[in-house]
């Protein structure tokens, strides 16, 4: 055995070296001539006086920026970025002398020249080895979908890093250490063990209640049958209850639902009472829509599930709750007691759950050993007669699918060659196996997305792309259908990828895609960060902030089912709403959890992501609105083009003005202009908040806005009048989109095409797919594209299918 922990040190030592050592990318260019001589001059005349020496508006350096667009990279993202402002007339600024006509001329030709001659250059040079870890996410889905055993796997690995623009999934922010790779090797190692089993088939657990056998409990709760939000159903098994494998509880229930209530939330959890707590994990509610009596199935892995230690504790035995989740927030009754019981009088404005009984199985399985198992150790009569070809063929269907494409001869007796070593080491087969299998799993082929690098550029094979496509909309390794046509060589015909991008966004794993995507795109994480004040809001709990989230990814969810146009991100006539968000916003005729789609009217006050509570609260103070939060989230995330992060030494609001919580937003803004650090940044910014006033920190829409100071609560009326620079006068949220709708859904569509890319390819978007990018934003920006479309189109792109 000790032989055998030995080898798989030496193996995990090797694997880490070959991580390090293919992470490596060079690019070779000489320096363009003309730069110096005719590009320079313009630049110290009129551009090095704020970004020079002494001043570095918007933290851009241009004497010292280097003029090698070929050799450096991060260079000509910002040269193009300057070619952007000059040709949208921003630099100089107003208060500047302006370029002349010859000037402007001979820096924008000289710069896109330049830019273009890099992009050509190193089109047909050696490129960086595209390898991009697997994130906690990626990798949680694929060891699932892999080994097919429902557990934690990213549970120990640190958090990934995230990238400038957002996105968890950037190859450059995902790094590896020494010790993850060890947290790699504990979790294959625990999956596999379960997966695969020793010995004959367990004995199964089966337990049926029709009623709570158990009062001793926490909280102030009644044991009943009958469901409202002060009842629960409480079932124990004392001695006799597996602790291992996969197990089943059905609960079967009827509704009482009266018009107009709402609908039921059945919530059932398992877990036990070590003492002065309660450890359950809930499985996820399900809402009851019919009165009917209906049988619910959930399924679980025990080991996932907080588990009693046998013979230990005041409480023993593994519990079963199962608990009516709606709450209307009404003020609950009192208990009372009747006969000497406690309970609590029935509330007629609330539906009710009614039990009529509860069952668990476990472990469960059709047959022994149970399918994952045989999908790994397959029937084969090459076990008795010929172990090592049977140990072959084992490796070589599981690597294929671990590395998402025909293992090679060469990788395939590496691991041959590990298993035949350490097999005298363990005292069964399989145990070795397991061994052997763990070290697939730490293998850099599995960990990363491994594109092999060449010469030149070129396409992507078919079954790279079957792996782009399905981390792109799945987040996970490809299916057997996308593996199938991979190996037909068929998956990169037009037809059959654009048939296929359809299928999989018709696929529940295309809700991954979905979520993340939005997730990232839209910083909606940052609403976690945000504590809302309950003195102001005290209708406010977790279930609506979840609730706020929820209708975001709904909204993105239906414009790409809807094949929606652009415009509809900035400004639509509906929303996805369920009954509490809807009540949150003062609309009627909304019930239950599920979201759905509601038409607006112009009273509603909202209509695209702008009026969503999501991105209203995730840039507040958790009191009050924030203004240029607001605002630079629509620059950052809607078009692009974030501001400048403000000067370390430019003091707060707070700070600097003794009469701050009796202003308005408008006139603190108008007071923090006045300096001159500040001046140049928000005269383009402040708008593009301030219109938003009537938005209060979670999202309600209001007239006046209230603070609390020193304890007292102050009212001020809303001030949500702002101009942009040119001459705009933008008042009210309305205003507001229609001018992003009317003067920038070209730049919303080239945002949400770059940020498309950006989460497709795993990277950041360079020089060289500014065609790619141009040709889907026009397309998309004139309506000629849909969302959806444009997910097939991005599929198809050149940047998509080219190492």
């Amino acid at each position: 055995m000790i032989l055998g922990r030995n080898l798989l040190q030496m193996q995990i030592c090797k694997a880490w070296l070959l991580i390090l050592a293919i992470c490596v990318a060079t690019v070779h260019a000489d320096e363009p001539s003309a730069w110096q001589k005719e590009v320079a001059p313009i630049l110290q005349q009129h551009c090095y006086r704020c970004h020079g020496p002494e001043k570095q508006e918007s933290r851009v350096r241009l004497d010292t920026l280097s003029g090698d667009l070929f050799n450096d990279r991060a260079a000509a993202e910002i040269w193009h970025e300057v070619l952007n402002v000059l040709n949208s007339a921003e630099m100089p600024p107003e208060d500047e002398p302006p370029l002349s006509e010859e000037d402007l001329a001979t820096l924008t030709t000289q710069i896109r020249a330049q830019l273009q001659a890099a992009d050509e250059a190193n089109s047909g040079t050696e490129g960086r080895v595209v390898m991009r870890r697997l994130n906690r996410s990626e990798y949680q889905n694929t060891m699932q979908d892999l080994i097919g055993i429902d557990m934690d796997y990213a549970r120990d690995l640190p958090p990934d890093a995230i990238s400038s623009d957002g996105f968890t999934n950037n190859g450059q922010s995902l790094q590896m250490s020494a010790i993850q790779l060890e947290y790699y090797l504990a979790n294959a190692r625990r999956a596999l063990d379960r997966a695969i089993v020793l010995g004959e088939a367990p004995q199964v657990t089966q337990q049926e209640w029709t009623e709570s056998n158990l009062d001793d409990w926490l909280g102030k709760a009644v044991r009943t049958n009958r469901l409202q939000r002060s009842q629960e159903f409480l079932a124990t098994m004392r001695d006799e209850y597996p602790e291992e494998g996969e197990f089943l509880i059905r609960v079967t229930v009827a509704a009482e639902i009266q018009p107009g209530q709402g609908f039921p939330l059945l919530e059932v959890s398992l877990g036990y009472r070590p003492d002065t707590e309660v450890l359950m994990r809930e499985f996820d509610l399900i809402e009851i829509t019919g009165t009917d009596e209906q049988t619910f199935e959930f399924r679980g892995r025990l080991e996932e599930f907080p588990l009693p230690v046998r013979g230990q504790g005041k409480y023993p035995g593994l519990v079963v709750r199962v608990r009516n989740r709606f709450d209307d927030l009404s003020e609950r009754p009192a208990e009372q007691k009747v006969d000497n019981k406690r309970m609590y009088p029935d509330e007629p404005a609330l539906a009710a759950i009614v039990v009529r009984k509860v069952e668990f199985a476990g472990p469960i399985f059709a047959e022994w050993p149970p399918a994952t198992h045989r999908r790994i150790l397959y029937a084969s009569p090459l076990r008795e007669s010929d172990e090592a070809a049977y140990s072959e063929e084992v490796l070589r269907r599981f690597m294929t699918r671990a590395y998402r494409r025909p293992v090679r001869d060469d990788e395939l007796q590496k691991i041959m060659a590990f298993l035949t070593a350490i097999r005298p080491e363990f005292p069964s087969y399989e145990e070795a196996l397991i061994e052997a299998l763990s070290l697939v799993l730490i293998r850099p082929e599995f960990l990363y997305l491994v594109e092999p690098a060449g010469d030149e550029q070129r396409r992507i094979d078919n079954w790279e792309l079957a792996s782009r496509m399905s981390y792109f909309l799945w987040s996970t390794m490809p299916d057997q259908e996308l593996l199938e046509l991979a190996a037909e060589g068929t998956l990169s015909d037009p037809r059959t990828r654009a048939l296929q991008v359809q299928r999989m966004l018709h696929h529940p794993y295309s809700s991954r895609f979905v979520e993340q995507f939005a997730e990232q795109w839209l910083k909606l994480k940052n609403m976690d960060s945000v504590a809302v004040q309950r003195e102001l809001y005290p209708d406010f709990d977790e279930r609506l902030r979840a609730d706020m989230r929820g209708e975001t990814i709904a909204y993105l969810r239906h414009l790409i089912d809807r094949n929606h146009n652009v415009d509809q991100l900035l400004q639509s006539e509906f929303t996805m709403l369920n009954g509490r968000l809807a009540r949150h916003y003062g609309i009627e005729g909304v019930m239950g959890e599920t979201f759905r789609r509601v038409e607006l009217t112009q009273e509603n006050q909202r209509g695209g992501l702008l009026g969503q509570a999501s991105f209203l609260l995730a840039n507040s103070t958790g009191a009050d609105s924030h203004a240029i939060r607001r605002a630079v989230w629509i620059r950052d995330r809607l078009l692009n083009d974030p501001p400048a992060p403000p000067p370390p030494d430019v003091p707060s609001l707070e700070e600097s003005t003794p009469n701050f919580h009796e202003l308005s937003v408008r006139q603190q803004l108008e007071v923090h202009r006045q300096k001159p650090a500040c001046a140049s940044c928000h005269r383009d910014l402040d708008a593009w908040g301030i219109a938003l006033e009537n938005y209060d920190a979670t999202g309600r829409w209001r007239d006046e806005v209230r603070r609390v100071r020193d304890g007292k609560t102050v009212s001020l009326p809303v001030e949500s009048t702002g101009e942009l620079p040119g001459g705009v006068v933008l008042t009210g949220a309305a205003a507001l989109r229609e001018h992003l709708v009317a003067a920038h859904q070209q730049q919303a569509a080239r945002s949400l095409v770059s940020r498309l890319l950006t989460y497709a390819l795993g990277r950041r978007v360079e020089r060289a797919d500014e065609a790619a990018i141009l040709e889907l934003s026009e397309q998309l920006a004139q309506n000629k594209l849909g969302i959806r479309d444009l997910i097939n189109e991005l599929v198809s792109s050149d940047p998509f299918n080219t190492k």
